[in-house]
């Protein structure tokens, strides 16, 4: 008889805790959990994703437009770990593809990036509906059952259910019973301590979303609503408290955060011709319960194309398939080289990282040294201090954690420490892309925590190629010693030059500082000293102290001394005034620049000074004569007005030399100093010259003939020569620079007799050029919020039809419902108040369109009220007009005036609103001429501002724009009228007056 032995078959079994150390224990945290999201986003074909973060209700919802899952998909893909991506096999389930759409390489590997989710929080609602279908499948998770010992898979249920809509609050909570259901079974069989029990269950009963209610409130969400769309939501409720920590950072916002280094850069968006971005991601985090939210991961914050092409150096070229590089250098934007980079360490074999592409922008570190205007220059190294670093793209989706500047993997930084004279490159200073591809790249894996490639041979081959070309590029382009080659003698050359000028701008503002200071210093003391009354009382003094010297004249018995006194006080008093005059003017600015408000001062200033020559110092002069005649006429003495005027001139002449001569002094003095200066700088540097010359001499002394070879001795040779070249140069280019500065020196006498320097010539200019910057940044701003009216033109006249026929469909139900006629009449009424304000925007789109015609000025008083009311009415602002007002009328566009009329009265109310007025009153007047005049009681208008209140970009308002009145009168100039500032009227302390313009 035969003996048969039984074969006993042993199995694995599955722990329910794999997926707990596949998933949340295995990725690095959740910014990288929701960048593989974002990864299998991509797979699933979609073209946006969108995260919502409700922080207040601790609840994160990511979702996307892709292909979708049906239920099987969902069970046999979803929930089977180790799917297919890349592996072709023929019992393997692949992914879908959606076949109206070119083809992805999958990025998602191993089928365990879902498992992510579960770092971001305790549970997840998953719904999703594949493509082409009517039917949406449902998953309830809660992650901390996996989290449980001695469970196996097998043990945990996974509520799924399939519904022809997207479910509600009753639906999902028929999957939450029956996971609570499952979790009390367990509980029953001792699988879970009471303690773990009590705590699953108040996280699974807490979960009070409807699915249905939240799709509508969502941005950007189609609902599923056609058999052709498809997608995936994860509904994340409770969220890890750490996810508001990597979103918030640690408060520097010249950090970035953790989100930020992560997400930021998904797609390459940086290289000129970059390829266009498969996603369009948005991460909308709702820090309150309203509906504002910040977009964390805005493109505009990471790097642009732009900010590509501005920066110092360009990169670009390709490593072939055994490691060499060939591609182009850019320095400077001045220089383009086409350059090869050699690599050695793999002695020319095949690599086995395979080729790829690098495109790589660079900022100097040092804003003297950059080439890049102050704003941009600015702008690009906030961004580089948050991003900077070398991304590595595969068929343009980021690998990370490259491109986070903490994460050194080319050992930049650590060459930086050890060798900062010759370790050029930074981090912090270079943005660009490595660019690979499945098809070239493929023996670069990443690890399956998402923490880079696994380090093996392809990866230390990559990363030994770009250790070796940072290194070399250092080297060839970014020297300035001796060993310098030729190539880095463009960059060197402009570095130098760039810094020379920028110390030279910066000495010459720091005196144009000076000066400026000064400038406006004597401006205050002027303006205070008129406003107080002080330069009147001044020369009064003045007067007053000569009358009494007049009244001495009595004592004296000699008429000749007599007369001679009274000469001599004449001549005295006439230069006090004069000299009191000199000491309040002000000196022609020179030497920097005045613009805006100053520059209105300044025009204001001269204004008030010519003013104050007819009303103070001009009669000033005529009191001295009067004394004198007095004097004469009392003491009865002749005095001889020739000798009077000879004297007078005498004085004259003498103070004009007196003060010709001290200039005269001064200017021979600086051409001295120069002159001075000049020697002692060509004496330096011949001095540096022979220096040099001696320490090369010194060193061939050194060099042993007969032991160098012929190829080292040339060398050497071409080393000492360019020594003592350099230094030449370095001489010659001075000189130059001093040569061109002395023939600038320029003056030229015109027709007039008047001479033209070139100092005059370089203000003007500079003048011109601020003037044309200014207007460039007041075009950009104008047009700016020309478009901005626009849109919200276009989007309030769809939004304003909408509400018209909802009102009459509400109009109808009022008609037989008594209840909602007070609703109808309410929201009537608040829309047609709203439609006033929409009005306003009408004419800026029928420029075309408008007519010329007779306007009716109580017509526009009504406007007016319609649009201000309730603001006067909580001001308690009267708003009155003249009989003349009401009979007037003006002629042309109603879009050209109604705007003015609506500036100056929300202008008024502010002011008035500003003040301690107990009755506060606008009103409107018109005289016969056609003239409209608006004035309010609200605070005076400065004698300084009268002019400069109609200046683009000058306001008294606290965050004013100042673009109202400047607008407003140069709409009325194109059609006519003008706008001005005019004498108060009667009761008022402020008049605006329209007229037409005097042809």
């Amino acid at each position: 008889m035969r003996l048969q032995r039984e074969i006993i078959m042993a199995n694995f079994k599955t722990r329910a805790r794999t997926l707990d150390l596949l998933g949340r224990q295995q990725i690095a945290g959740i910014p990288t959990a929701i960048n593989e999201l974002l990864k299998n986003a991509h797979d699933a074909y979609a073209d946006h994703v969108d995260i919502d973060y409700f922080r207040r209700k601790s609840l994160f919802i990511i979702r996307d437009d892709g292909v979708g899952m049906s239920r099987t998909d969902f069970e046999n893909r979803w929930l089977t770990l180790g799917t297919e991506s890349k592996v072709q096999h023929t019992n393997a389930s692949l992914p879908p593809v959606d076949e109206s759409k070119k083809f992805r390489h999958q990025m998602g590997e191993k089928g365990i990036g879902r498992l992510a989710i579960a770092s971001i929080g305790k549970q997840v609602l998953i719904i999703t509906k594949a493509k082409n279908t009517n039917e949406i499948t449902a998953a309830f998770i809660n992650w901390q059952i996996f989290e449980l010992p001695g469970l196996n898979l097998d043990d945990i249920v996974v509520p799924t259910k399939t519904f022809q809509q997207i479910p509600d609050v009753d639906q999902v909570n028929s999957m939450k019973s029956e996971l609570l259901d499952s979790v009390d079974i367990l509980f029953s069989k001792d699988s879970l301590s009471e303690e773990k029990y009590l705590e699953i269950k108040e996280t699974i009963t807490s979960f009070s979303i409807c699915p249905k209610t939240l799709s509508k409130k969502l941005i950007r969400f189609s609902a599923f609503d056609s058999n052709d769309s498809g997608g995936t939501i994860f509904i994340i409720s409770p969220v890890d408290e750490i996810l508001n920590s990597d979103i918030d950072g640690d408060g520097n916002d010249k950090e970035a955060t953790k989100i930020e280094k992560m997400l930021m850069g998904f797609h390459n968006t940086m290289t000129i011709s970059h390829p266009e971005p498969l996603l369009d991601i948005v991460f909308r985090d709702y820090r309150s319960n309203d509906d504002t939210y910040i977009d964390i991961i805005d493109k505009e914050h990471f790097f642009t194309s732009e900010d590509f092409e501005q920066a110092d150096h360009h990169f670009h070229g390709f490593f072939d398939e055994y490691g060499q590089f060939k591609g182009n250098i850019r320095i400077y934007h001045d220089k383009n080289f086409e350059h090869i980079v050699n690599w050695t360490g793999n002695n020319l074999n095949l690599t086995s990282c395979g080729p790829f592409e690098i495109n790589l922008a660079y900022v100097q570190g040092d804003r003297r040294h950059s080439i890049m205007a102050n704003e941009d220059y600015a702008r690009v190294t906030s961004k580089s201090d948050k991003f900077g670093g070398l991304y590595i793209y595969k068929d343009n989706i980021r690998i990370l954690p490259y491109g986070d500047s903490d994460y050194d993997y080319l050992e930049i930084e650590k060459r930086r420490s050890k060798h900062a004279g010759s370790a050029f490159f930074s981090y912090r200073r270079m943005f660009g892309v490595i660019s690979l591809s499945q098809n070239e790249n493929f023996r670069l894996k990443e690890k399956a925590g998402r923490e880079g490639f696994i380090e093996d041979q392809a990866y230390k081959h990559l990363r030994d190629i770009l250790k070796n070309f940072f290194i070399q590029l250092a080297a060839d382009f970014f020297r300035d010693d001796v060993k310098a080659g030729p190539k880095a003698e463009i960059w060197a050359t402009k570095r130098n030059e760039l810094l020379s000028s920028h110390k030279a701008l910066e000495k010459r503002e720091k005196q144009a500082k000076l000066k400026k200071a000064k400038f406006e210093s004597a401006l205050g003391y002027f303006f205070e000293h008129h406003s107080n009354g002080l330069i009147e009382q001044d020369v009064n003094n003045i007067l007053t102290e000569s009358e009494h010297k007049f009244h001495s004249v009595y004592s004296i018995k000699d008429p000749d001394i007599a007369s001679q006194k009274i000469i001599d006080v004449e001549s005295q008093t006439r230069e006090e005034i004069n000299a009191y005059k000199r000491s309040i003017i002000v000196p022609t600015p020179r030497g920097f620049l005045i613009r805006g408000e100053l520059k209105e001062d300044y025009n204001t200033y001269l204004t008030t000074l010519q003013e104050l020559e007819g009303t103070c110092f001009q009669p000033a002069i005529e009191k001295i004569d009067q004394l004198v005649d007095k004097a004469i006429n009392d003491y009865q003495i002749k005095i001889s007005k020739r000798k009077r005027l000879e004297q007078a001139v005498d004085f004259i002449s003498v103070e004009a030399r007196k003060v010709n001569a001290e200039k005269r002094k001064s200017t021979e003095q600086v051409v001295l100093d120069i002159n001075k200066r000049v020697k002692e700088l060509t004496s330096d540097l011949m001095i540096d010259l022979d220096n040099q010359i001696r320490i090369v001499k010194d060193k061939f002394k050194h060099i042993s003939i007969e032991s160098e070879s012929d190829i080292d001795l040339v060398a050497k040779r071409n080393e000492l020569a360019a020594e003592i070249t350099n230094v030449s140069e370095r001489n010659t280019n001075i000189l130059d620079t001093i040569i061109r500065q002395l023939e600038g020196v320029y003056w030229e006498k015109d027709e007039d007799n008047n001479y033209i320097t070139s100092e005059l010539i370089t203000e003007v200019l500079g003048e011109e050029v601020d003037a044309l910057r200014e207007k460039i940044h007041a075009d950009v701003e104008l047009s700016q919020l020309g478009l901005a009216v626009s849109i919200i033109h276009h989007e309030f006249n769809s939004t304003v039809r909408s509400i018209r026929t909802s009102l009459k469909d509400l109009k109808a139900w009022s008609d037989v419902n008594e209840d909602l006629e007070g609703v109808y009449k309410n929201i009537k009424i608040n829309f047609e108040h709203l439609d006033g304000y929409l009005n306003l925007f009408t004419p800026l789109n029928r420029r075309l369109q408008r007519k010329r015609e007779e306007i009716k000025l109580l017509e526009i008083k009504s406007f007016l009220i319609d649009l201000f009311k309730n603001r006067m009415d909580r001001h308690n602002i009267s708003f009155k007009h003249t009989k003349g007002y009401s009979k007037g009328k003006l002629y042309g566009f109603r879009s050209s005036f109604y705007p003015v009329f609506v500036n100056v009265i929300d202008n008024a109310i502010y002011w008035l609103n500003e003040s301690n007025s107990s009755d506060k009153t606008i009103r409107l007047h018109a005289d016969d001429n056609g003239n409209v005049y608006i004035s309010n009681n609200g605070p005076i208008v400065d004698y300084r501002d009268k002019d400069r209140i109609f200046s683009l970009g000058f306001s008294r308002k606290y965050n004013g724009r100042g673009m109202g009145l400047h607008i407003s009168n140069e709409v009325l100039e194109s059609i006519g009228y003008k706008l001005t500032l005019d004498e108060p009227r009667e009761g008022s302390t402020v008049t605006f007056k329209i007229s037409m313009v005097e042809k």
